[in-house]
């Protein structure tokens, strides 16, 4: 069965470049492969955009670390089989040495596809790309306080002065919400993680709320310079004036597996 791939990876790293470039050259052998057009040109391949990618391709190959995972899941809804190249790398599910072991695995059809929850952002009814891991509500102004209110549907859940607040998913839960106190929380649990950065208030503490609640954050008009950021790379400006809404996507984050859990990658990639 002929399959379309699409290959995405982080243009700034040679190594992942020249394993982009015999990943490429592997895949054209079998079937059809689209490059994102950011790595096309250094790799002498004609370049897809994400858009031409998430519609055509069956499978996308991720190289590089969890940013460039993120990044590409910002834009992808297909599976997606991650080779680890940068640091820790706890989204990815082999390290670059098994690349081709785990290629020709997909080929032959032993795999699994994990669906993971993702996370809706509305500014002002407006759209945002979706977070796989967390979105971040924070000063933009290093050790200046921000004052915020948080709701889940219509109740406050907490209002505090604070660095901000991060808003996870339960793939999330192992990165930023993990570094300030937040639960590690297993992807089969339909939830979000509200953690508080760095609260004002001893009584702040992280909260686990239901997917289908819509969690909204007020500030305050004392608050200056807001950023909200989604996955580390998408960032904009909130003020006081801005309806901000948090709540699970219809989309999913799909990972290609090969049958290591969840519980055995905290313990090998978290733990050592």
């Amino acid at each position: 069965m002929t399959m379309k791939w699409g290959l995405v990876c982080n243009p700034g790293v040679k190594r992942t470049v020249s394993l982009a470039k015999d990943v490429a050259e592997f895949l054209q052998q079998h079937d059809t492969v689209l490059v994102e057009e950011s790595i096309a040109h250094e790799i002498q391949q004609s370049g897809s955009s994400f858009k031409e990618i998430n519609k055509s391709a069956d499978i996308v190959v991720t190289i590089g670390g969890d940013g460039t995972i993120l990044m590409a899941m910002s834009e992808i809804d297909k599976p997606v089989f991650a080779i680890n190249s940068g640091g820790i790398g706890f989204l990815s599910e082999v390290e670059s040495k098994y690349a081709f072991e785990g290629l020709k695995r997909i080929i032959a059809g032993k795999y699994n596809v994990e669906e993971r929850a993702k996370l809706k952002i509305t500014i002002d009814g407006k759209r945002l790309p979706d977070a796989t891991n967390e979105v971040t509500i924070q000063t933009a102004r290093i050790a200046k306080i921000l004052y915020l209110k948080i709701f889940a549907d219509t109740e406050l859940i907490e209002s505090m002065g604070a660095d901000g607040v991060i808003i996870a998913t339960p793939t999330g839960s192992t990165s930023y919400s993990l570094s300030v106190g937040g639960p590690i929380m297993d992807p089969a649990v339909d939830a979000m993680i509200i953690a508080p950065l760095a609260a004002f208030k001893l009584s702040a503490r992280p909260w686990i709320v239901p997917l289908e609640r819509n969690v909204s954050v007020h500030l305050l008009p004392k608050c200056k310079e807001t950023n909200l950021v989604i996955d580390g790379h998408y960032q904009t400006p909130v003020t006081q004036k801005n309806s901000i809404y948090v709540t699970g996507s219809e989309k999913k984050a799909r990972f290609i597996r090969f049958g290591e859990s969840f519980y055995q990658m905290v313990r090998l990639k978290l733990m050592r």
